[in-house]
């Protein structure tokens, strides 16, 4: 199998926009790109599934043991021609600095794949070379590859870079793209706009972009050094239903969960909150994260689908929510103190505030089957005026600080953190019991 990741010195060098530049310009060169995201991120992995045309898979190490991400990179193999990895902030940024669990490093060590390094080049040169010593004596064990240059100011400049990598690294470079007037991609609070929200030109562009810079050729030649590991057999043959909430109010959602819930006999069916859709016959209603924020007024007027939503928790049906879900289903939203009418399945209101209030890894304590469970949080919004009882701790995984979390009620749990089913396997009893 022929793959690598694309690793860099920090976040804001220019990541999302190669990979997703070369994911495409290798799918319209015909190949089959297997397309994935190192790290807790849904954001970018939706981007990389529009540039493949194929469902992106999350690869991350701190929520999952090294034999789930293996399958995970496997099943997202199965039937591609080359793996596409974006890696996550800096090459070695990840829980530990021991280890460097969580990193891009950790990714391409545990699966194997060659690393080419994102090097942004603005205001300096031959640094350059002393920076990639220093990455290649720290990866013992990943292969470093080679690396693209990007934000070159001049051809000038490109060639004193070019020249000071190959004589001190004898590192191959792949190219070199020069800095561009404008970003290519918009931004808000939580990071860059969805995929839903982007327009094809920003794939075109980037992928121009790509194929005129890069030898995306020799990328493609690019060999795993381990080999796949044994792919799971094929899912049930669905006799249940799972309504998932999918639009631009809730996107965020790891593609492993959803075959998790297939292997559970679940088929699974997408519905919009925002155009208020209900699924009357849903077996399991699941309603991730998003921006539900900036669609207030929107979801407050479908009070069919609110009303469904109530109903379906208060009778008991199985519903789980995460984050943005989990908002849609408290008594309201305040956003510059005007309140905005949710479903009222839990007796609490959000705020949104101008800062954010949580990131990072997070693992659930005190509450039976899901201890252990681990997750990620980043939200800017609050909860206030909680009539409700918390129903676990989440820890921090870095720092060990913590904070409640969590409410369930008869078959409905919700809460700000973004659950991993492969991160424990009994989290899926307790939500399906």
């Amino acid at each position: 199998m022929n793959g690598f990741v694309i690793g860099a010195e920090k976040s804001g060098s220019g990541k999302t926009t190669l990979t997703t530049g070369i994911i495409r310009a290798l799918a319209d060169s015909g190949r089959k790109v297997a397309p994935f995201k190192c790290g807790p991120d849904y954001i970018d992995t939706r981007h990389l599934t529009r540039s493949a045309g194929h469902t992106a898979e999350n690869l991350d190490t701190v929520m999952l043991d090294d034999a789930a991400v293996k399958q995970i990179f496997a099943e997202g193999c199965r039937g591609r021609d080359v793996a596409v990895a974006e890696g996550v902030m800096g090459f070695f940024d990840g829980v530990d600095h021991t280890d460097f669990k969580g990193s891009t490093y950790d990714i391409a060590s545990t699966l194997g794949l060659p690393a080419v390094i994102v090097l942004n080049a603005a205001s300096s040169s031959y640094t350059a070379a002393a920076f990639l010593k220093g990455i290649e004596a720290l990866s013992t064990d990943a292969e470093i590859a080679g690396v693209i240059i990007n934000n070159t100011a001049s051809l000038n400049h490109e060639k004193l870079i070019t020249d000071a990598v190959k004589h001190h690294t004898g590192l191959t470079v792949f190219g070199s793209v020069p800095k561009q007037a404008e970003p290519l991609v918009k931004s808000r609070h939580l990071g860059i706009a969805t995929a839903l929200e982007t327009e094809e030109e920003y794939y075109a562009k980037c992928a121009g972009l790509a194929a005129a810079c890069i030898d995306i050729n020799s990328l493609a030649a690019l060999k795993l050094t381990k080999p796949l590991t044994k792919t799971a057999g094929a899912c049930p043959v669905a006799d249940k239903l799972c309504a998932v909430a999918f639009d631009h109010a809730f996107s965020f959602y790891y593609e492993a969960n959803f075959r998790e819930l297939r292997r559970r006999g679940y088929e699974i069916r997408f519905f919009s909150p925002l155009k208020g859709e209900t699924v009357e016959d849903a077996d399991l209603v699941y309603i991730g994260g998003g921006y539900p924020e900036l669609y207030v007024r929107e979801l407050a007027a479908q009070g069919t689908m609110l009303d469904w939503l109530r109903e379906h928790a208060l009778s008991g049906g199985r519903m789980v929510a995460e984050c943005g879900g989990m908002m849609l289903l408290t008594d309201g939203i305040n956003i510059e103190d005007e309140f905005h009418r949710m479903a009222g399945v839990f007796d609490a209101e959000c705020r949104m505030t101008d800062r954010r209030q949580a990131l990072g890894y997070v693992r659930v304590t005190g509450s039976g089957h899901l201890n252990g469970l681990v997750g990620h949080e980043f939200h800017y919004s609050m909860l206030e005026n909680v009539r409700e009882k918390y129903l676990f701790t989440l820890e921090k995984v870095t720092s060990k600080a913590r904070s409640e979390d969590g409410f369930l009620k008869k078959n409905t749990l919700a809460g700000y953190v973004h659950f991993h089913f492969a991160s424990n396997p009994s989290v899926l009893d307790f939500i399906l019991k």
